[in-house]
């Protein structure tokens, strides 16, 4: 429970090959489970460059709840400059000073975000015998 966050979402641990994957939001905590920034490249980005495979890197899976007093507020708020650059409506959240609460879940997720992303849904079907 998070009485000061407007904001809740949902993350499940990376996969090492969606780190680089623009269309996979990433996202980073603190010690109290409130988010503190999302972005579609690796984060947090080692000066090696590559996946450390011993950090616990984490996906944003796009599931959110709104505090419903908050929700008056939001279309209010101006867009900022991570928002507009990273292209995540969340960073709009964070910018304003607003708290997010951040649930980890143990989930295998994939997104739908471009045309790709049908294949590898319908591939991802097949395997669990759902299509």
């Amino acid at each position: 429970e998070a009485p000061d966050a407007v904001f809740s979402t949902a993350v499940t641990p990376l996969k090492p090959e969606d780190a680089f994957d623009p269309n996979r939001v990433k996202c980073v905590m603190d010690n109290c489970g409130y988010a503190i920034y999302f972005s579609r490249g690796l984060i947090p980005y080692n000066k090696s460059g590559k996946v450390n495979p011993k950090f616990p890197y984490f996906l944003h899976l796009g599931i959110q709840s709104y505090d419903t007093k908050f929700l008056k507020i939001y279309p209010e708020l101006e867009p900022t400059p991570l928002q507009l650059e990273e292209d995540l409506e969340q960073l709009k959240v964070l910018e304003n000073g607003y708290k997010m609460k951040v649930i980890k879940v143990d989930h295998e997720a994939h997104g739908v975000d471009i045309p790709e992303d049908v294949e590898k849904i319908e591939s991802l079907m097949r395997e669990k015998n759902l299509s």
